[in-house]
């Protein structure tokens, strides 16, 4: 098959999913185009920004940038004649791409990244456009996104083994304890009461409005940086999101039952995690690999019993590890995309 990835804009998170999704399907034998999406809003971005100082007439708005962004996107389905165009997330593409390729009449794919903290936009896209199938990362949104007369399947989160794999790592990599990842008022409120610990303590990632105090550092990296700090971390700490972005409250409790990319991201690395105990997957796939803890205090007993241990540490690790073998990109390509994609 001949298939069209659009990248969901974002240079992170949802851009390794497009990434990890484009390599396995190419490794399954298909011809494969990312469309750059990030790429061209930089462009667009950049331009009609200069283009705003030196024409008294025109007024940059960001509209104009992702319209002019997804319109490419037109442009290289008419050049590639794909036989299916998944777009992944899809909430920073301009509706005009979305009508423009359905009167192609190319089957469109939506691999939906942001449920269930979005769906109720990711409901509008699949309403407003004309949507052949849709995939979702969290289990209990097929049925509300079903909702919008679009079929959906449940497409579990996944990780490549060429980056996320047990690896040497220097001195600059090493932490007792780490955490990275966007930090939500929720994570926030956690990591603040980890202060006292006498241990190494190392948190990064993006928005360090509420976290201050100089504990946090950095912003958010990419897939093969993060996989060193995981592999020189005793303890690695995964804490899912509750916090919705747009709507300023949370998820109502239960209302996700997936685990994360990082649950298997860290696993495939060899490396000990700690987990909260919200999402019920977990230990569907995990079993007891995976200690969980239910909130700060008993977070930090946890920490204290493991940094003692280090050879129950790493009989986890090795166990959990185990445990995401089939969970990679090309298995959840071959077994769950694949066979959909050859329907359409």
């Amino acid at each position: 098959m001949r298939i069209l990835i659009a990248y969901p804009g974002p240079t992170h998170s949802t851009y390794d999913v497009a990434a990890g999704y484009e390599k396995a399907l190419c490794n399954l034998g298909h011809i494969v185009y990312g469309y750059p999406y990030h790429k061209w809003l930089v462009f667009y971005g950049e331009t009609l920004a200069h283009w705003d100082t030196i024409n008294d007439q025109y007024q940059l708005e960001r509209n104009d940038v992702v319209l002019h962004s997804s319109q490419h996107l037109v442009i290289a389905a008419i050049e590639f004649v794909p036989d299916v165009v998944i777009i992944v997330s899809g909430g920073a593409l301009h509706k005009h791409a979305y009508d423009l390729l359905a009167r192609m009449n190319l089957p469109l794919v939506m691999l939906l990244t942001e449920s269930p903290y979005e769906d109720d936009l990711q409901i509008r896209i699949l309403e407003g456009a004309r949507i052949a199938h849709a995939f979702t990362n969290e289990r209990l949104s097929v049925e509300p996104l079903s909702k919008a007369s679009v079929p959906v399947t449940y497409l579990p989160h996944s990780y490549d083994p060429d980056v996320h794999k047990r690896i040497r790592v220097n001195g600059n990599y090493r932490s007792d304890v780490l955490f990275h990842g966007t930090l939500w008022p929720e994570r926030v409120r956690l990591l603040k009461q980890l202060y006292g610990l006498p241990f190494d303590v190392r948190v990064t990632g993006l928005d360090l409005t509420e976290y201050t105090e100089g504990r946090a550092e950095g912003q958010l990296v990419d897939n093969d940086e993060l996989a060193r700090w995981y592999n020189g971390a005793k303890i690695c700490l995964n804490h899912h999101r509750t916090f919705k972005t747009k709507l300023g409250d949370n998820i109502a409790p239960g209302g996700a039952a997936s685990i994360g990319p990082r649950a298997y991201e860290i696993a495939a690395c060899g490396a000990f995690q700690l987990c909260d105990d919200k999402r019920p997957e977990l230990r569907e796939v995990f079993g007891d690999s995976v200690p969980t803890y239910r909130d700060a205090d008993s977070l930090k007993e946890r920490i204290e019993y493991f940094m003692e241990r280090p050879k129950e540490r790493k009989g986890l690790a090795k166990l959990a590890q185990a445990h995401v073998q089939g969970c990679t990109f090309e298995s959840r390509a071959r077994e769950i995309v694949e066979p959909i994609l050859r329907r359409l």
